[in-house]
Order: C-alpha cells, then structure tokens, then sequence
C-alpha cells in the first residue's frame, strides 16, 4: 500500500519505519526541511517484532508530494496540532483516500468539520484511533526506539457507515478493533485518563528536572486519582450506548488482565524497564497540551450530555486551566466547541454515522 505518515516524531517515525519493514511504500513528510537530512538514507527501528534499517520511498517537506497517490495517510501527529493539518490538507484530498489519525481525541469530526468550512475536498473516510499504536521514544536523529506495540488498537471510523470498508484497509497494517464510531473511539482514550493526573501530582519532581512519572511518579495516590477519572470515563461510555470492551485502566496496571488491554501482556514491564520515559516534562509537553486540555475536555463535555457527573475530570480540568492560565472547561475537544452543543445525543450518534450526508451537517457548519 501506498502511505503518506505525516510528522517525524517519535510516532511519525516509528510508524514510517514499521510501516517500510513491513514492505509499504512509505513517503514520509515534515514542516521543515531542515528537519529531514538525517533520515533521508533511513530510519533504524527498534522495536517489537519489526527491528531494522527501513528505507523510505520519500522524504518531504511539501504535503502535495507526500499525500499525491496514496491510498492511507497517517497523521501521526499530537491533536494540537490539527487546526494547523487541515488547512494543509484541505485542497490536497482526494475522495478516494482515507486520513488516519493516531491517535485523534474526536480529531476525525474536528478535521472534518475544518475541511468542509475551508470548501475543501473531503477524502473517503476519517479514521482515528483510541490511543497510539506504539509507546515510543526517538533515540536520534534517525533512530527510534518501541519496546512496546499495541495489541488492541481500538479505531472510529467518519462517518461510521463506511466502517467495515475502511477497517478492512488498516486491518492489515495496524491491530485494529472495530469501534461504533470515532467518538467510541476517542472514550478508550488512555492519555487523558494517565497522563494529567501523573504530571499535576508529581510537578515538584517534574520540575527539578528529568523525572519517569510513570516509574516513579505512579504512587498509591497518583493511582486513586487515575481510577477516579477512568471510572467517570467508563460512565460516560455506558451513558452513550458504547459496548465493552472499554479498556479501563485495570487492564494495564493489572497483569493478569493485561492480554484484555490495549498493550497485551507485559506492556507495563517492558515500558518501565526500557528507561526511555526518564525525560524533560513541561507545561508545553503533549501530556498537558494534548491529554489535559483536549482530551479531558472531551471527557467532560461527552459525560454531561450524557447526564454523567465528572467531579475529578472537571477538577483537574479546572486545576490545569489555572496553570495554563486559560479556559479549558468547554473548550478545545468539548462537543459544544465542535458545533455538537445543541444536539441530543440520539443526533450526534446519528451524524456520527451518516457523517456530511447528514441533514444537520450544514448547521454544525454554521455554528
């Protein structure tokens, strides 16, 4: 398969390399040229499965050349930066491909939505997955470290009546699991559930320095928190019809139920022993930017419409508001931020669904 991965990050080139090993052919794209000598001869992979030198089809600063003629292109991008990618891709798309996000927090409806405001062209599908298909870290400049893959790779596809089509592409490329829809999807996403509540509890050590939150930063308390969230995240799921498996958190922390999780077996271990997440933490990194601000606000704004209470959600929402010193609540990824405010939930299942076809499609426009 042809594929377009857009960033070279830590996913972007992960994904790239893995993709390329795997015998796709791979162009590779970044905003700067500058940013793209080191990997012009290759990208060296170290990961599950997959380790090797993969050679890249192209390597590209102009999106044009990257997204002309392929079938999949996979935004391996935070959901920051989103806003900045469709207006980008809005006069480039065709309506025979399909634009992956991993992972999206809701990013497929907000993309969307983008295009069709800018008059762009709208591919055959949105897809986006509940969470990132490799935990990895760049280890150079060229070089790229995933001790661990996901081995449940729950994913939306927009509009949901083309599903089975879209899933039957990635399917052989990614583990995919069948999700109603890319909010189902967006609701088994982990990041928000783990990150915001590691990075508020331990900012005294993150701010000495480098710190491993997920080593030494996952206290007894730190986890009371996180359950507190993933349980009001797995209400709100209930609240909107959406079927198990709901990927609680349980099944990371506890091993006996890790095969159920979205990492399998061992995933803990092997993310903590590889050393990799000892790192540099800011208020600017994407476990604020992208988990708290975006992702949490989605969490709320779904748990309300589905008549949920989200006390630790919505606390955390409000704490991290104060460090950011800006409005999150309602904001970012909530569903009233996205033209969704003034639907029922029946309505916005159903436009999730039948997605620009629907008869509310230009109102969302509007608003």
């Amino acid at each position: 398969m042809n594929v377009a991965v857009l960033g070279g990050s830590n996913g972007g080139l992960t994904t790239a390399a893995d993709l390329a090993l795997a015998g796709h052919g791979v162009r590779l794209w970044r905003r700067a040229e500058s940013d793209l000598a080191a990997v012009r001869d290759g990208v060296t992979l170290q990961a599950e499965q997959r380790k090797g030198r993969a050679r890249l089809a192209r390597v590209t600063a102009d999106l044009g050349e990257a997204v002309e003629g392929a079938e999949l292109i996979v935004a391996a991008l935070p959901a920051t930066t989103h806003d900045d990618l469709a207006k980008r891709l809005a006069p480039l798309l065709t309506g025979t491909q399909i634009l992956l996000l991993t992972p999206g927090t809701f990013g497929t409806f907000a993309i969307a939505r983008d295009i069709a405001r800018l008059g762009g062209r709208l591919p055959f599908a949105f897809a986006e997955t509940g969470t990132l298909p490799y935990l990895a870290r760049k280890s150079g400049p060229a070089e790229v470290k995933a001790p661990v893959r996901a081995a449940n790779l729950p994913t939306g596809v927009f509009p949901g009546e083309r599903t089975d089509a879209v899933l039957a592409k990635l399917a052989p490329l990614f583990p995919v699991r069948r999700c109603v829809d890319t909010l189902d999807a967006a609701l088994t996403n982990a990041g928000p559930t783990i990150h915001p509540a590691l990075v508020l509890l331990n900012l005294g050590a993150i701010d000495a320095g480098r710190f491993d939150v997920h080593a030494q930063g996952t206290t007894a308390s730190v986890r009371r928190l996180i359950d507190a969230v993933d349980d009001e995240r797995m209400a709100a799921r209930r609240g909107w019809g959406y079927p198990a498996p709901h990927y609680e958190m349980a099944t990371y922390y506890d091993e006996a139920r890790a095969a159920e999780g979205l990492y399998g077996a061992g995933a803990k271990a092997k993310l903590l022993a590889s050393g990799l997440w000892n790192e540099t933490l800011t208020m600017e990194h994407r476990y604020v930017t992208e988990d708290a601000a975006l992702g949490l606000s989605l969490f709320e704004s779904a748990a309300r419409t589905a008549s949920v209470v989200s006390p630790a959600v919505s606390g955390l929402l409000q704490v991290f508001g104060v460090l950011l010193a800006r409005e999150l609540s309602g904001a970012g990824r909530a569903l009233e931020a996205l033209g969704l405010g003034d639907l029922a939930l029946r309505e916005i299942r159903a436009v999730l669904q039948e997605g620009w076809t629907s008869n509310v499609w230009a109102r969302i426009l509007r608003s």
